[in-house]
């Protein structure tokens, strides 16, 4: 729904029709900071998108609305009837809800007098919903005469929900936290779309198994169960209930406790009948938590002997991942217990499609997008036990652990400090740093005028309060208050130092060159732009022809973008022939996921040969961490200048 903020935004749009507005204009109008504006004014652009009214954004003037007079009176007339204003993810998550719940009656033109918006918008919102549902094997329907409907099986239905109703429905509001671990917005969101009575039962039965079983489930499981479990009541009180197998042949019920408990709870509301295949999928549900004991330890009341293998498992992934980045990660008992503890429910989640979200997903992004990008590499673990391509959450989780346990390495950094105001001012910017960043040891604090001097200590990195000066790749650039994006950068180059600089990369400098860089200057859709570069990669021998489909449905099960306005699809490994990284930028960003994308590498790599992983990450994180890399390598003109620009900042000779 267009907020408040929102609302007010247009009428200063309208009062000022055809005029700039500056950012800081409507700050002040508003009584928010600049940084504030940009949010709500996002959800303007959508709005007068949707209903073409023109609005612009003109770098160094403003905002300048272009609104016809019969666009402002319908706008005022849509005030005065108290007529909804919705974002698009709002409008498509309320069109999921309503095809999810099972409403076989609505029409294009019902869903535009609820939504006031075109018929059009709603055929473009199912079209651009049909493609993105594909993933859980469901289909939505248009009939002539009948409306628009979705088929597919009754846990498919429940998982897509789960993803997709993002949006609370009704409009009751709720003061009461139930469970500490959860939020009012989420309380609201599940009450409004599945039911208090559905809610408060899913918190009693979760409750009733911690209690019973001596545990509490982690913050993300516990939410996983609750918005499932409310789902469950209340698709099965709509008359919706599982009809086929949930749990796959090789496995086999193994929490029977667990489900007889959960059992005896549910069967006590009203309208509400198990089958056993109600009962696989509660046992799919707590398979898919981790449960903490009182002891401190970690339980997962799992499925089989997903437990036993996850501890070889463990072992292998932390090898693999100390071969990518030069460390030995093998004797770090924290991180091991950290994936043992992890794994077996994750691989479960991941093979039967039960989500979780990280909170701290964002973060991950941004502290350790070097890690992140590098642990997609470990999917080949959980298509090897699991059979299918875990979610960026689940990713994330990994690349937590891995970068807390780089963080914990007992190698400290020895840098020298370069300053410009005199060494008692440089003295407290040491201090600072070394406060901030334990593994960073200062050894020799130098002005301007000694920085001859530098020769005489030993060091691993330089940081320079001084602009321009140069030593290698070893230089950087801070100032003298140590900000967050300093902090940041030092962190980013104590990685790269900890993950070892002496990687052979003899015969990797060809993996990027001029023939597989696209500038693309026309607006395309994600689809049509991997399409010809898994072309032009086909047609030059580096990948099979199955190579474009594998990276397709690897985006549909979970999108590879960053977090940083990057992306790196990837397809199978055996559909890889030679390694290639094609480089794509785009001049109109593209949707991908939920985020904007302009810079693309998409890798034709086989994970499974360690050494030209290890080549190309080593490398690659240096890119993703580094803010001015990405600038530059986004201000390239031509293919030439960006092959160049990639060669200096991956430190591959040409």
């Amino acid at each position: 729904m267009l907020s408040e903020r929102g609302l007010q935004i247009v009428e200063k749009l309208i009062d000022n029709n055809r005029t700039p507005v500056t950012s800081k204009m409507l700050a002040v109008y508003l009584g928010v900071s600049e940084r504030s504006v940009k949010t709500y004014i996002n959800e303007v652009s959508d709005f007068c998108k949707v209903r073409e009214m023109k609005l612009e954004r003109k770098p160094g003037i403003g905002f300048v609305a272009d609104f016809t007079e019969e666009q402002i009176e319908q706008f005022q007339e849509m005030k005065i009837n108290k007529k909804i204003f919705i974002s698009q993810r709002q409008r498509i998550g309320y069109i999921m809800y309503i095809l999810l719940s099972g409403w076989d009656n609505y029409t294009l033109s019902l869903f535009s007098d609820e939504l006031n918006v075109s018929k059009k918008v709603i055929s473009d919102d199912i079209n651009f919903m049909s493609k993105e549902i594909r993933k859980y094997n469901i289909h939505i329907n248009r009939v002539s005469g009948y409306g628009v409907f979705i088929t597919g099986d009754e846990f498919s239905i429940r998982k897509a929900m789960k993803s997709y109703c993002r949006f609370p429905i009704g409009d009751k509001n709720v003061t009461y936290i139930y469970d500490n671990r959860l939020s009012i917005e989420e309380e609201e969101l599940w009450i409004n779309n599945w039911g208090q009575d559905n809610f408060e039962k899913a918190i009693e039965i979760v409750h009733y198994i911690e209690e019973k079983y001596k545990g509490v489930y982690t913050d993300y499981s516990f939410k996983m169960l609750i918005q499932y479990l409310c789902i469950q009541l209340f698709r099965i009180r709509m008359g919706n209930v599982i009809t086929e197998a949930v749990i796959e042949n090789d496995d086999i019920i193994s929490n029977l406790n667990v489900v007889n408990d959960v059992e005896d709870i549910l069967l006590k509301m009203d309208q509400v009948q198990m089958n056993p295949y109600e009962r696989q999928y509660i046992d799919v549900l707590f398979a898919s938590a981790t449960l903490q004991v009182n002891d401190g330890t970690f339980n997962t009341i799992t499925l089989n002997d997903m437990e036993e293998k996850c501890k070889k498992i463990s072992k292998d992934m932390a090898k693999y991942i100390s071969e990518i980045l030069n460390l030995n990660l093998l004797n770090n008992e924290l991180l091991i217990k950290s994936l043992e503890d992890f794994l077996p429910s994750s691989m479960i989640r991941t093979k039967y499609g039960i989500e979780v979200r990280n909170p701290f997903l964002k973060d991950i992004r941004e502290m350790y997008s070097g890690i992140f990008a590098t642990c997609f590499t470990l999917e080949k673990f959980y298509e090897q036990y699991s059979g299918k391509i875990p979610t960026d959450h689940e990713i994330s989780f990994l690349a937590l652990f891995v970068g807390g346990a780089l963080h914990r390495n007992e190698k400290t950094i020895k840098a020298v400090l370069i300053g410009t105001s005199g060494i008692a001012a440089a003295n407290i910017v040491a201090r600072k740093i070394e406060n901030k960043i334990e593994s960073v040891k200062i050894v020799a604090i130098l002005s301007s005028e000694k920085i001859m001097n530098w020769d005489d200590y030993e060091f691993d990195i330089v940081l320079s309060m001084m602009p321009n000066f140069e030593y290698g790749n070893k230089v950087v650039y801070i100032s003298p208050i140590i900000s967050k994006a300093d902090e940041k950068k030092i962190r980013d180059k104590c990685f790269e130092v900890l993950s070892h600089p002496e990687v052979k990369k003899e015969g990797f400098s060809n993996m990027i060159d001029v023939n597989h860089i696209m500038f693309v200057k026309d607006k395309r859709s994600k689809e049509a732009v991997l399409k010809d570069a898994c072309n032009i990669l086909y047609n030059h021998g580096y990948v099979k022809k199955e190579f474009f489909e594998s990276v397709i449905n690897r985006e549909n099960i979970e999108p590879t973008e960053l977090g940083n306005g990057v992306a790196i699809p990837h397809g199978l490994p055996e559909n890889v022939c030679e390694p290639k990284v094609m480089v794509i930028k785009l001049k109109y960003p593209v949707n991908w996921g939920n985020k904007k994308v302009d810079i693309i590498f998409l890798l034709a790599l086989n994970f499974n040969n360690v050494d030209t992983t290890k080549a190309f990450f080593h490398d690659f994180s240096k890119i993703l961490e580094s803010e001015d890399n990405l600038k530059k390598i986004r201000k390239t003109e031509t293919i030439v200048e960006m092959e160049k620009t990639l060669k200096e900042k991956l430190h591959w000779s040409r």
